[in-house]
């Protein structure tokens, strides 16, 4: 009675249990199973299972070898995991069996649990598949990442560090691996250079952190590392680009004197260096054959620069040099730079060889801005003298600042018209009667007094004005002249012009809406040119000249004979006049040649349909020469020197009768 309640008991108990339990004695024959064994067998309860075997069940004897070798070996079988099929569904399943042996050791029953674990294997597919993506998007990775307890073994990396390292997983993780340093790293953000697995260098942003586990604990270090090798090469190269000249690897200009500025009080000479004829061979051998020219006159200059000196390509052609104090006299050492730099370059076929003018100035290292515009004058000086060294000084100092403040008050002057105009009388040597005049600029300055049109002529055109002054002198001579015409209305004004408005393709419609707001006719303007006009091959000087003579204005050229005019250009260009420069009038009573070659000219202009005009007449013996020899007008301090409006007018009897 008791024995059959035990019995009971347990099989309600196992019956339960939501897991398939059974028993198989020796032979396979079942003991006893739970009612969910009996259901997944097909049957209705658990005794009609007993003393059957497995051939009687839906699933044969698949597991009876099994059975009778754990029976042999006397070994449990955990956790097994079976993928099992009946039908079209599949399921997974966990066994358990464990052998059960009497007291003689004899195999007496095999005792199982089956536990369908669906449920588990999908949480375990999840698992690996968050894992597996986990895994895929850290090794996706570009940077560095490592994750390491406080004693500096690996936990976990990306293939990034791997790579870097130069390890499998299997090498790293579990072990010691710190990449070489020169310095320890530290907790934050810092950078650093390190060797990759193939020895090259590599920029490395790292960040260390610490990384807490659930509880807050400090579970390891994770270090990232970005490398920015790529970005601090690039800006590298920039700061090259920035700094450095392409060509020939020397200082800008902007970082030379950046420099400058740090190197204190310390004396120092500046040498700013011009090479001469650099465009004609740009032009004879191109551009290639110059630019390797530029590149082997800076080696030479860099082998040739003491220590501690800076030096910077300043322009296409000119270099500057920044000296400290030298052992040897700076001009002994200049003169030695020039004959170094002079000497004969290969440049491929060709041996050239090119002049060099330098300037230099002394001061302060640290204010070679202002020592650069000090060699600058002092280089111009030079040019102009045929010098190749030349040091600069205080009265070119002087002429230099001058100069500065002329520029920064031209725009203002040309804009409000403080700038006049003056008017030197031309005369006829047939009746010895005025002709016309020429209209000369003058600048009455409040702090200089008058300044010459020879100084500030240049700077217009430097500063890109002489458009403005032009256009001013030009409104300012047609409004004197329409007011002259009343009393003389042959008189012609010559109004001279730059060869940079020739290159304005507005100049002609410019000129003729002036007179005609004026009421003049084209022929009583004689417009001045200068040879070098005429030699110029630009389309718009070619397309300004002939817009001008086909308006009916007349041409004259200024300072004929002190430069390179071709005489075939006078009849196709239909010149009107030609003005001797004063060198020859000058020379007419002490120089042979210079008397026959002015008889020529007149004859040949006289040829052409061409007037002669005489510049700078003083005596009267020059006057009666020139008259005798065919000369059509004078002009010069014989007569006149150039008058304002009021006193030329007073002069020349232009005022209208009342």
């Amino acid at each position: 009675m008791h024995s059959s309640l035990t019995l009971a008991l347990l099989q309600q108990i196992i019956d339960q249990l939501p897991m398939n339990i059974f028993c198989r004695d020796a032979s396979g024959r079942y003991l006893f199973a739970n009612k969910v064994f009996a259901e997944e067998a097909g049957l209705q309860h658990p005794s009609e299972l007993i003393g059957k075997t497995d051939a009687e069940m839906p699933w044969g004897d698949l597991f009876r070898e099994e059975d009778q070798r754990l029976l042999a070996e006397g070994k449990p079988l955990l956790h097994q995991q079976l993928h099992c099929h009946s039908g079209e569904s599949t399921s997974w399943m966990e066994i358990h069996k464990v052998p059960l042996y009497d007291e003689q050791n004899q195999p007496l029953a095999l005792f199982g649990m089956v536990s369908a674990i669906d449920q588990r294997k999908e949480l375990e597919q999840t698992f690996r598949q968050q894992q597996l993506l986990q895994r895929r998007l850290l090794d996706a990775i570009p940077d560095l990442i490592r994750l390491e307890d406080h004693q500096g073994v690996l936990i976990d990396c990306n293939q990034a560090f791997l790579d870097f390292m130069g390890l499998t997983a299997s090498e790293a993780i579990g072990h010691r691996v710190t990449p070489h340093l020169p310095v320890k790293q530290t907790m934050g953000q810092g950078e650093y250079c390190l060797m990759d697995a193939e020895g090259q260098g590599r920029h490395l942003e790292i960040t260390r952190i610490e990384v807490p586990d659930e509880e807050g604990n400090a579970l390891g270090i994770l270090t990232l590392g970005r490398d920015i090798t790529g970005l601090r090469t690039t800006q590298a190269q920039l700061q090259q680009e920035q700094h450095y000249d392409s060509l020939t690897g020397l200082l800008k200009l902007s970082h030379f004197l950046q420099t400058s500025r740090h190197l204190g009080s310390r004396n120092a000479s500046l040498l700013l260096l011009d090479l001469q004829h650099f465009r004609e061979i740009n032009d004879r051998f191109g551009i290639r054959v110059a630019d390797r020219l530029l590149s082997q006159v800076a080696r030479r200059l860099q082998r040739l620069a003491p220590p501690n000196s800076l030096l910077c390509r300043v322009a296409a052609d000119d270099f500057a040099l920044l000296l400290p104090e030298l052992p040897i006299p700076l001009s002994d050492w200049s003169r030695n730079l020039q004959q170094e730099l002079m000497t004969p370059y290969q440049v491929e076929e060709h041996r050239i060889q090119i002049p060099v003018f330098i300037g230099i100035a002394h001061g302060k290292a640290k204010e070679a801005e202002r020592l650069l515009s000090h060699a600058e004058a002092a280089l111009a000086q030079g040019k102009r003298q045929q010098q190749h060294c030349t040091l600069f000084d205080p009265e070119l100092d002087a002429k230099l600042k001058r100069r500065q403040l002329i520029a920064a008050q031209l725009p203002l002057a040309i804009k409000s018209a403080q700038l006049t105009a003056v008017y030197q009388p031309i005369i006829g040597t047939h009746n010895n009667r005025l002709h016309g005049a020429e209209l000369l600029c003058r600048w009455p300055h409040p702090e200089f007094g008058m300044i010459s049109p020879d100084e500030f002529i240049p700077l217009a055109e430097e500063l890109g004005l002489i458009g403005q002054l032009g256009q001013l002198m030009l409104e300012t001579g047609c409004a004197q002249l329409a007011r002259w015409q009343q009393v003389a209305p042959d008189l012609v004004l010559s109004i001279n012009l730059s060869p940079l408005q020739f290159r304005d393709p507005e100049l002609c419609p410019q000129i003729f809406a002036c007179i005609e707001c004026h009421g003049l006719a084209p022929w009583q303007l004689e417009l001045e040119i200068t040879e070098g006009v005429l030699m110029e091959n630009a389309d718009e000087i070619e397309s300004n000249l002939a817009s001008l003579i086909e308006a009916g204005f007349h041409l004259a050229i200024d300072d004929f004979g002190t430069g390179y005019c071709s005489l075939a250009y006078l009849p196709r260009l239909q010149v009107a006049t030609l003005k001797l420069d004063k060198s020859f009038t000058q020379g007419l009573a002490t120089n042979q040649a210079t008397t026959a070659i002015v008889r020529s000219v007149i004859g040949l202009a006289h040829e052409l349909g061409i007037r002669i005009t005489a510049e700078g007449v003083e005596t009267a013996e020059q006057q009666a020469w020139l008259a005798q020899a065919g000369c059509d007008r004078l002009q010069g301090y014989l007569f006149s020197r150039p008058l304002p409006p009021e006193q030329f007018a007073l002069d020349y009897q232009l005022i209208p009768a009342r």
